[in-house]
């Protein structure tokens, strides 16, 4: 049996992984999803990825460290502290290490990014969020978690790992992600963690839209898991 460390993005909190982590569950596994302080406007990188170290204190047996989009960073010194673990990037942002200028865009043509508040956090309004964000899931679905978005600052500092963690690591995007192009996802994979990624159908929640589905990838991969080759 694994435990599931389930780091959520920017805007979301833990709650978003629930679909996900009653599958994992279901599938005889552990699962712990943190909220993570992404609307403190002082919160360092370490502060951020604290609530996930802190979920796995004493946990015992195999560890499987997912980080979705944003949360890609703080997965990534999770995993530096919890080693040896399986480190799972699923639609990363992949932005707190060295880029090379030639690198494919990031993110798809004007994607519609929320206006900034007084603490230059960016903030949601709850119709334009379900529009750029949420177009797969149902309308329900996306009404509630729109009205739990919180907002999203920037980390205060500079990113703490000078080089990737020395773990098996594996990289899932989705096809039609709203956020990321599918040629940044595979240049990350390719070209700065030297593995071959893995595509999925759907969109950017792919724990949302398809739990069923990524629940029993998660599972092969930490199943077949072996010696990371990143950097």
């Amino acid at each position: 049996m694994a435990t599931f460390c389930l780091i959520h993005g920017n805007w979301h909190d833990g709650s978003c992984w629930e679909p996900l982590a009653e599958r994992l569950r279901a599938r005889g596994h552990g699962a712990v999803a943190p909220d993570l302080p992404y609307d403190d406007p002082t919160a360092t990188y370490e502060d951020r990825a604290r609530p996930a170290v802190t979920a796995l204190d004493g946990v015992q047996g195999p560890v499987v460290i997912v980080g979705h989009s944003v949360g890609s960073a703080e997965a990534a010194l999770v995993a530096a502290e919890r080693q040896p673990a399986l480190l799972v990037y699923l639609c990363p942002r992949f932005g707190s290490f060295a880029v090379p200028p030639d690198a494919p865009a990031v993110f798809r043509e004007r994607f519609p990014f929320p206006p900034t508040d007084e603490e230059g956090r960016m903030v949601w309004e709850a119709d334009a969020a379900i529009a750029a964000m949420y177009p797969r899931l149902s309308p329900e679905v996306a009404r509630r978690l729109a009205e739990r978005l919180r907002p999203g600052a920037s980390p205060v500092g500079e990113y703490p790992l000078a080089r990737h963690p020395d773990t098996p690591t594996a990289l899932i995007y989705a096809r039609e992600d709203e956020f990321f192009t599918p040629e940044w996802e595979r240049f990350v994979a390719q070209t700065l963690l030297g593995i071959e990624p893995i595509e999925i159908p759907g969109g950017h929640f792919p724990m949302i839209e398809a739990p069923d589905a990524l629940a029993d990838l998660l599972v092969s991969l930490g199943e077949r898991s072996g010696p990371s080759e990143a950097f």
